[in-house]
């Protein structure tokens, strides 16, 4: 057990001591992914499948460090060569040198082979998360192309496949027996909370170093940072070493100021590379306007026409600082969120 006055502790020696997501079906599939054994994760809508992969893959790399993820979202993709398009474009963002000699001379069906070579030549594993898989029912020649793909992922060496997206009766036809990704990996279906228990080991975390902090602040410090892993571990390590004895409101907002200021130059960056209308679609948002279309919201904010709120949009998520949830539109980072909110004295 570690004493009390340790020195602040790096993420790894973190994670290793104190998991955040206390959930032996999490550890188990980290087990799996590690061992290089394909998985093919299903989840009900709105269950918070993304924020849970995010994690999962977060972890895999923290604690495999020879492993290197590359994220393929499959919204885009209506159709075979779509798909390898996305396919090679995301890994052509994550391993810009391996691919460059990789896109000479090969004919499209290869690109499903470049993660097992840019493997071999990096000496690292190549884990490959691929969002919104239930969407490859739409395919038209989803049979014989999805026979392929299961093919070519499941004879590649040094490489994890891990596909996932929501649960359908036409997802299931293609991935039960026997359809054609019935041999790609196993099949999980989450079917439980995956944030029911950080308030518990929030909690037991503080019990540890003989402090103490309740059930309702806790539950404040993970609604700050949305329940995202990353934040929360900083949150509750930086709310820790601010407590003497009980953790309180103040300790943890001052515990969101250090990490607002931690990451200050990197968002600093981020907000010089936007336009004046996309840092005003930003502030509509962050005000709590969902109706960003509206000719009130669009006058306010100087956004232009319906068409150009609709490009603004689309720019900020392939900037990933926003993104469609359960209940609209959304930042994507609520560090950055918050770092924003404070930028511009934003205060609801």
């Amino acid at each position: 057990m570690m004493k009390r006055n340790t020195p602040f502790l790096s993420l790894l020696q973190m994670a290793e001591m104190y998991n955040v997501e206390q959930d032996m079906l999490f550890e188990r599939l980290l087990v799996k992914l590690s061992a290089l054994r394909n998985l093919f994760i299903v989840a009900e809508r709105g269950w918070g499948l993304e924020e849970y992969m995010d994690e999962l893959g977060f972890q895999l790399t923290e604690k495999n460090p020879d492993i290197q993820i590359c994220r393929v979202d499959l919204k885009p993709a209506h159709d075979s060569d779509s798909f390898l398009e996305l396919f090679a474009a995301a890994l052509c963002h994550k391993f810009p040198e391996e691919t460059k000699h990789l896109k000479k001379g090969h004919v499209h069906t290869e690109i499903l082979e470049w993660p097992s070579l840019i493997a071999r030549r990096k000496k690292i594993r190549v884990a490959l998360f691929l969002a919104n898989a239930h969407l490859l029912y739409r395919y038209t020649d989803r049979f014989a192309f999805l026979k392929q793909v299961t093919l070519k992922f499941i004879n590649q060496k040094k490489c994890v496949f891990c596909l996932y997206g929501q649960i359908s009766h036409a997802l299931m036809e293609l991935v039960q027996f026997p359809g054609p990704l019935c041999r790609i990996g196993q099949l999980i279906q989450l079917k439980h909370d995956p944030t029911r228990n950080r308030s518990a080991s929030i909690r037991k975390l503080f019990q540890i170093h003989e402090k103490k902090i309740e059930y309702t602040p806790s539950v404040h410090m993970s609604y700050l940072v949305d329940n995202h892993p990353f934040y929360l571990k900083l949150m509750v390590w930086h709310s820790l070493i601010r407590t003497n004895h009980i953790c309180t409101y103040e300790i943890i907002n001052q515990a969101m100021e250090d990490l607002i200021l931690h990451f200050d130059y990197q968002f600093r960056k981020i907000e010089e590379g936007l336009t004046e209308k996309q840092t005003g679609f930003l502030r509509a948002l962050l005000e709590r306007n969902q109706k960003l279309g509206s000719e009130y919201i669009r006058e306010k904010y100087q956004l232009g026409t319906t068409g150009h709120v609709a490009r603004i949009k689309l720019s900020l998520e392939k900037k990933v600082l926003i993104k469609k949830g359960y209940l609209g539109t959304h930042f994507s980072d609520p560090i950055f969120r918050e770092w924003f909110r404070k930028r511009y004295g934003i205060t609801n």
